[in-house]
């Protein structure tokens, strides 16, 4: 069993096994261990560390920042020695040691199989280290573009799920794409997931609002407009509710018109179900 439970979507979260947290107070040396339990089991150098961290100071000052972290994780974590390796050289996660919720995430997306798939979609809580931020330009390229990469991962789920059957796989596909607007409203694609997942649920206001919604953050955020398949989806959804009523009336005539027919020629409902 791993010591730590390391948590990376939606910020930095750590757990001992028990499942208490494990508080790290400075923002810095969270990333750092973020960044190094990411990279485990490979070793990472110093110097390269300092210049990604850091990348804003002078080489000394940099490594002065690198082991001030390194002394916070060492006084913060528990079994510090048994989870992190650092020598002169090299710093290293024990890979043991640790678990992560982005390692799980990956793990269960490899086979498109929609348990795993449903399971990989609670464990997206938000982006990789949300809340994160750093003067560093190297930093945040990196951030950037696993970030993006997660994210993408995350939208491969979300169309696995759609394939699936079953109200439960619909109920986590709109919760998980949710929480991928949350951080990328500009997804037009996610919002169409959204609007057919609450249009197979009936949700036509939902659905419809949803499309609104999309409008609106295009508009505003890069003044476009919606693309043409979101479009032919609103009016879809339109078209087919509004059919729904008009086929439920036709019907209800209809019976109206079989019991007047009924009574018209002396027979009661009751005595033809017993002729």
């Amino acid at each position: 069993m791993s010591l730590l439970q390391i948590n990376l979507f939606g910020g930095v979260e750590v757990m001992r096994a028990s499942g208490e947290s494990v508080l790290i107070s400075s923002r810095k040396a969270a990333t750092l261990l973020g960044y190094v339990a990411l990279s485990s089991p490979r070793a990472i150098s110093r110097g390269k560390l300092a210049n990604l961290l850091w990348d804003g100071q002078f080489g000394d000052r940099a490594r002065a920042s690198l082991r001030q972290a390194l002394l916070t994780l060492r006084r913060e974590l528990p079994q510090y020695s048994d989870v992190i390796s650092a020598d002169r050289d090299d710093i290293r996660i024990c890979p043991n040691a640790i678990s992560t919720d982005v390692g799980e995430f990956e793990r269960l997306l490899t086979d498109g199989d929609p348990e795993r798939l449903a399971r990989a979609a609670t464990l997206y809580r938000g982006d990789l280290l949300e809340g994160i931020s750093s003067t560093s330009c190297q930093f945040e390229a990196w951030l950037s573009a696993e970030r993006q990469r997660l994210r993408t991962k995350a939208m491969q789920a979300l169309a696995g799920l759609l394939d699936a059957d079953g109200r439960e796989h619909t109920e986590i596909a709109i919760a998980l794409a949710l929480r991928i607007l949350a951080v990328d409203p500009l997804q037009e694609e996610v919002h169409r997931i959204l609007m057919r997942c609450y249009a197979q649920q009936g949700r036509r206001t939902d659905a419809l609002r949803q499309y609104d919604l999309c409008r609106s953050v295009l508009w505003r955020e890069v003044r476009a407009v919606p693309e043409r398949e979101t479009e032919q989806l609103q009016r879809e959804i339109r078209r087919t509710f509004h059919a729904a009523p008009l086929r439920s009336a036709s019907l209800k005539l209809h019976r109206a018109k079989n019991i007047d027919a009924t009574f018209t020629l002396g027979v009661t409902p009751a005595s033809r179900s017993w002729s």
